[in-house]
């Protein structure tokens, strides 16, 4: 009895909480402005404040080791690795944070990139079918990235590490998680405890979407380009009303999480269509069930992807900057710990063909810095474990949030310098990016060691020179922002802010 009823509080409780974190986008190769598949995510908190640090850990033979969620309220839940695990970097919460560590975007040494997770959910009915596991007895978003990533070796042996840990542990949540390598994408959804399905995605379609489930019609008998969990028919057999066509195909989405899509996630799957492709996104419409995959109207750039994670629905009714739209959820919300972008290239070796884009904050006015999954080492900036405010001007992320901080104080003056400045950055490393391909190939070609050195000076140079450019950016921005401290009304005598041209 006391089971049941500690279940019926977890569906109350869960029906109760609204859906809060992350937003998640795919590119195909085929229709990105750099021949590149791209896969990212916003990973939004509950607050303002999430230190995040950035890390490369060692590959290793060392038997007997297990990954441990040190979530407050895991008990210390743990899964055995194996013997051998693959080099791979990860973002990290600070060590000081109860919630667990949180292994954001993970790129390992064999050319695999995971991307979680971006937090869902289900009907109630369903939740009754695939309950998920009891607190501290399965597998949470705290480890799964970097738990895949040390020992799977492609984005389809993802797909299947994934699922074995799934059958063999449960887990406590609904999310889902992006794939990918040098010849494919996947995304894959988990349903419940033991309940999932991983798709193949397409390389002339993109994606973005909210806190939802999204794939939709399959043929559950299907197995080239999908993978279903083996209980996943049992349970849509036993819904009440399945949403099935002539051919005997379900529609995941509308089976699962059946009903009027809530705004809060709807608003952002319209908002990637609008942005991406204009000439078919139409007018909003709460009753539009946007799908998962679509045409975009031109080709996509990394810089377009980093522009949309800091989209806050300007232009359009729901403006953020309009009071009537203080609730709406835009993608670019202030809360984001980090966003992060993957961007694969197919011409580099297997071991450094990742390149991750990371901005540290609020991507709407934090710098995105690139560092190829060859890296064995990290800038110092990104490894500041502290939240006291005697560290902030040691840290990357306090850095990155210091300028968020001072320019969404006065978007009207503030903002829209700070945007300007960081796109030309950003187009001037990916540039240089682009022009630095031939001579990684040439390193790689000499030895691994040789290339990965090369690889990790350059990341670290890179984020080097924006970490101090960023703190030019927040010194001229609070100057401004001191200047336009006066009692005129009409916002009388208030001046833009724009980084001035360097001599």
């Amino acid at each position: 009895m006391k089971r049941i009823l500690s279940f019926l509080l977890v569906v109350l409780l869960l029906s109760a909480a609204p859906v809060y974190a992350c937003t998640g986008v795919y590119v195909g190769k085929e229709v990105s402005a750099e021949a590149t598949t791209l896969i990212g995510r916003s990973e939004d908190q509950g607050s303002g404040v999430c230190n995040k640090m950035f890390f490369v850990q060692p590959a290793s033979s060392q038997s007997g080791r297990e990954m441990v969620d040190t979530g407050m309220y895991q008990h210390g839940f743990s899964v055995p690795l194996p013997d051998k695990t693959y080099k791979y970097t990860y973002l990290q919460d600070s060590c000081f944070s109860t919630g667990g560590p949180y292994y954001a975007c993970c790129t390992n040494e064999c050319g695999l990139a995971v991307v979680g997770t971006v937090t869902t959910k289900v009907s109630t009915e369903y939740r009754w079918l695939d309950p998920l596991q009891y607190e501290g007895h399965g597998l949470r978003e705290a480890i799964l990235p970097a738990l895949i990533a040390c020992q799977a070796s492609s984005a389809e042996d993802a797909v299947h590490v994934y699922a074995g840990l799934l059958d063999k542990y449960g887990s406590e949540e609904y999310n889902t998680l992006l794939f990918s390598d040098k010849n494919e994408a996947w995304i894959f959804e988990n349903y419940g405890g033991h309940t999932y399905a991983a798709m193949r995605l397409p390389e002339d379609k993109v994606a973005v979407f909210g806190n939802h489930i999204m794939i939709g019609w399959v043929d559950l008998d299907e197995t080239d380009g999908y993978y279903f969990a083996p209980g996943l028919k049992a349970c849509l057999e036993k819904l009440r009303e399945p949403v099935m066509d002539e051919q005997g195909r379900y529609h995941l989405a509308m089976s699962i999480d059946p009903g009027k899509r809530e705004e809060y996630c709807n608003l952002r799957d319209w908002r990637g269509h609008q942005l991406l492709a204009p000439s078919t996104a139409g007018e909003y419409s709460q009753d539009t069930f946007y799908p998962l995959l679509f045409d975009p109207d031109k080709p996509v750039s990394v810089i377009d992807v980093m522009k949309l994670f800091g989209d806050r629905l300007e232009g359009t009714e729901f403006d953020k900057r309009l009071p009537e739209n203080a609730g709406k959820r835009a993608i670019g919300v202030t809360r984001q710990g980090c966003v992060h972008i993957i961007q694969t290239f197919d011409e580099l070796p297997d071991c450094t063909c990742q390149l991750q884009w990371l901005a540290m904050g609020n991507a709407e006015h934090s710098i995105f810095v690139p560092a190829f999954s060859g890296i064995t080492d990290t800038y110092d900036k990104y490894k500041i474990d502290d939240t006291e405010s005697r560290r902030l001007n040691d840290s990357f992320y306090y850095q990155c949030k210091r300028v968020n901080a001072l320019a969404e104080s006065d978007r009207e003056f503030l903002s829209q310098g700070v945007k300007d400045y960081n796109v030309k950055q950003e187009r001037a490393m990916l540039e240089r990016i682009l022009e630095e391909i031939p001579t990684i190939q040439k390193k790689y070609k000499w030895f691994d060691f040789i290339g990965n050195n090369y690889v990790t000076n350059l990341g670290k140079e890179m984020a080097a020179e924006q970490y101090e450019n960023s703190q030019k950016v927040y010194e001229y921005l609070s100057y401004i922002q001191i200047q336009n401290m006066n009692d005129y009304t009409d916002n009388g005598e208030k001046v833009h802010f724009k980084m001035p041209k360097e001599n």
